[in-house]
Parts: structure tokens; sequence; C-alpha cells
């Protein structure tokens, strides 16, 4: 038996592809006698609930499961993987492929084969003396086996926590957000103002849609890339979104360093009001990160008036 992280982790995003290319329907066809089936499925992805396979049952592909009870029968097949997220698995069947578990539990009766691999994270199986698998049982649990060196993949964290580190990538933040926000203000410079024009005109509506925006369309992406098999339509969602936290950061710096020269009575062009007004943000939004959990949601909440407005100005094209 192994036990290793990395490979687990590997096998891990192996079964969520899965998961994501399971077919979302249930259907069955009448196979002839000599096969030895009375019925087989295709792939499967089940949601809750308790789903069945008997005795003369084959499923003829993946099964992936979230938050379900599944069981397998004896003399039931599943001729391809079993990945199964927070949920009940029982095998007493047949299994061809890999059975990947995660953060659940599973068992394997007297007459389980898994003619692949045993792949666990955070899960308790109970596996019976008689039950067969033929590849191997990874696990990775807290507490981890002894021959698993849990302290030095602690002190390698640290390192990376280390101060200097933090400096350095916060550094590295503060030059990205310049850059973005001189590019967005020397190239892209209507659109920008048309949104801290729209922000100007309804901060509170700006608001309440930024955030509305930021927390449920990650939500929405990641429901149409699972249920309609890597949807190109969420991954473009979550592009559009990442693109318009970047241009809520530039709109931002721009909005600060206006109000700032202007207070200060500074007769600056306008790409060098941006730059100052960004490095104000950037290092504030440093500060900010210092707060543990907290930090990410006020500079959420920030960045979340910027979205509103590229949402109200229609992506700069409007003034509201």
């Amino acid at each position: 038996m192994k036990s290793g992280l990395n490979k687990v982790l590997v096998l891990l995003t192996l079964a969520l592809l899965a998961l994501s290319l399971a077919a979302c329907s249930l259907r069955s066809a009448e196979q002839t006698s000599a096969d030895g089936f009375s019925e087989t499925y295709p792939s499967q992805f089940l949601s809750g609930d308790m789903y069945i396979l008997k005795k003369n049952e084959r499923i003829a592909g993946n099964i992936s499961g979230v938050g379900t009870t599944l069981i397998i029968r004896q003399g039931a097949l599943v001729t391809g993987d079993i990945s199964v997220i927070g949920g009940t698995l029982e095998i007493d069947g047949t299994v061809e492929g890999n059975v990947n578990v995660f953060a659940g539990t599973a068992k394997l009766g007297d007459t389980a084969v898994i003619k692949g691999s045993l792949n666990q994270i955070f899960n308790q199986t109970d596996i019976s003396p008689q039950a067969v698998i033929n590849g191997e049982i990874n696990t990775f649990v807290i507490p981890v086996s002894a021959d698993q060196n849990i302290g030095k993949d602690v002190i390698n964290l640290l390192e990376w926590l280390k101060p200097g580190f933090w400096l350095l990538l916060q550094s590295l933040r503060i030059v990205a957000l310049l850059i973005f926000t001189l590019i967005a203000t020397a190239l892209f410079n209507q659109p920008t103002f048309s949104v801290i024009a729209a922000v100007r005109k309804n901060p509170a509506v700006a608001w309440g849609a930024g955030l509305l925006t930021i927390f449920s369309l990650p939500v929405i992406s990641l429901v149409l890339i699972v249920t309609i098999c890597l949807s190109p339509i969420g991954l473009i969602m979550l592009l559009a979104l990442l693109v318009c936290v970047v241009w809520s950061w530039a709109v931002i710096s721009n909005m600060v360093g206006i109000q700032l020269t202007k207070w200060l009575h500074l007769q600056w062009s306008v790409e060098g009001t941006a730059v100052f007004g960004a490095l104000l943000v950037g290092i504030a939004i440093s500060a900010i990160t210092l707060i543990p959990i907290a930090g990410f949601f006020i500079n959420t909440f920030f960045c979340s008036i910027g979205v509103g407005g590229i949402l109200l100005s229609r992506f700069g094209t409007a003034d509201s």
C-alpha cells in the first residue's frame, strides 16, 4: 500500500474531470441475454438520494456522484471509474476501473472486485478481507501515516509565508496594478471614464450589483461547467469576471488618484494621476490582506463597486 499526497491529488483531479464529463441523464437499454446482463446504462452523474445498481445490471462507462449514496450489488458491473465526492459508496459487485472517493465513507464487501486502484482523500473506507483490489490503495488522511513527513510539508509552507516572500508578492501585485491601470487609462480611456461616471451616478446600485456578481457568478459558472460537460459558457463567464475584477481596480485607482490630486491641487496628466492612485490603492490592498480572513472580504467589498460600475455602464459603452 502506498500513500502519497501528490499522486492522490493528481488522481483526484482526474476524478473531477470525469465528474464534469459524465452524462447527466439516466437511460437504460435492453441487452441480449448472451452477455449475461438484463440492463445496461450509460455513464451516470448522480446527485443526492440513493442509487442502486442491481444484480445483472451494468454501467457501460463512468459513475460520478456528489452527496449521494451509491450501492453496487453483487453481480453488478461498472466498466469505467467510480468517483464520489461527499457521499456514501457500497460495493459488492465488480468495478473494472478506479474507485475515487473524497470526503465521505465507503465499504467494500466480501464479493467486491476492483480491477483498478482505490484512491481516497479524507475518506473512511471499510475493506473486507475477502475484497479484491488489483491496483493500489492510495490514501491521504489526517493524521497521515507514519511514513509521511507532514512536518516537512508544514515547514515548506512556512517558508513561503516568510515576511521577505510576502513583501515580494505584494510588490509584484502593486506593480501589476500599476501596469493594468496605466493600460486601462491610456488605451481604454473613454470606457474607463464611462465606468467612473456610472459609479459616481449610482454608487449604492453599483456596489450592490458588484457584490451580487462577484459572489454569484463563480457558482453559476461552476454549475454550468460541471452539469453541461465543461460548458464553454461557464469558462467564458469566469474569464469575464476576472477581466471585470482587474478593470475594477484600475477604475478605483483612477477615482482615488483624481480625488487626491484635486485635494492637493496638483496638475498632473491623466496617466500620472491614475498611476498615483494605483500606487496608493495597491499599498492599501496589501495592508488590508494582513487582516486574517476579513481582509479578503474587505478588499472584495471595495472591488465590487468597480465591477458594478462596469455592469451599469454596459462595459464602458455608456455613462450609466
